[in-house]
């Protein structure tokens, strides 16, 4: 019988380091090259670690790549990398390896923001550090509603209490008959447990994961517990020429890109 993680007796937060791992490459089959994509005069990369940089609360931010392009970029402003394999299939596996090169503990939580979030708030990664700290599972993934229909490229969430059923880029639960409800879509700020990467990273690819295109149902395909809560706000994943669009006319008028991001690019 699997254990049952999902319900701790007692957690001991005192110890935890959140650590932000940011996977990044440059392959992308729908927009190639996409970290390096110029968003109101910075690379996507750095949008998204500066951001978590952000946050006093997150003791050590990393990208995770195999490019020397993203790895120069990174220099330039600062950014701490970790050159990774390039025979990762995923930016799950990617970070896992950076996990371990990094020597980081069980004890940390380690949180993966996806590189092409360029408008993560850094209050999402320490609520997602929170959910972990106070719950046993070893991935935790939230979820924001949404009532964007028939896109793919948006990963859904169907879940049972806090605990995640399955991930797709269906829209699901179908609502047979009824007026359609608010989807749960997938953020891509996931929590970590070391030892819930090592679970990861120590399987093959399984069959709904190569359906699906979604790494995590890796997870749930080995029986492994993974966690979901709601979380407030907007985000946006850029995954195609359209999305990249967007997103440089929503950073013209992004508060936290005004107020904090303005950078002098480096000589």
């Amino acid at each position: 019988m699997a254990e049952d993680r999902s319900k701790p007796d007692e957690i001991d937060t005192m110890t935890d380091r959140i650590i932000a791992l940011i996977p990044a490459r440059m392959e992308s089959s729908r927009l190639p090259g996409k970290p390096l994509l110029d968003i109101c005069g910075l690379p996507m990369i750095v949008h998204v670690a500066r951001r978590a940089m952000l946050s006093p609360r997150i003791d050590q931010v990393v990208v995770c790549t195999d490019s020397i392009e993203i790895l120069l970029a990174c220099e330039r402003y600062g950014i701490g990398v970790c050159l990774t394999r390039q025979s990762h299939v995923n930016g799950t596996e990617r970070i896992a390896e950076a996990s371990e090169t990094l020597g980081l503990d069980e004890a940390d939580i380690i949180i993966d923001v996806q590189g092409d979030e360029p408008f993560v708030q850094p209050s999402y990664i320490e609520q997602v550090a929170d959910f972990v700290a106070n719950s046993a599972y070893r991935c935790v993934v939230p979820y924001q509603l949404m009532d964007e229909y028939d896109n793919i490229n948006r990963v859904k969430i169907v879940a049972s209490g806090d605990r995640v059923i399955y991930f797709s880029r269906s829209d699901i639960p179908c609502h047979f008959g009824a007026v359609r409800q608010p989807l749960k879509k997938h953020l891509s700020v996931i929590g970590f447990r070391l030892t819930g990467l090592r679970a990861f990273a120590a399987s093959k690819p399984t069959a709904l994961e190569n359906i699906e295109r979604i790494e995590l149902m890796r997870l749930i395909e080995l029986g492994e517990p993974v966690g979901t809560f709601p979380q407030e706000g907007a985000s946006l994943s850029v995954d195609t020429p359209e999305d990249y669009r967007l997103a440089c006319r929503m950073m013209e008028r992004d508060p936290l890109f005004k107020e904090n991001f303005v950078y002098e690019v480096p000589a």
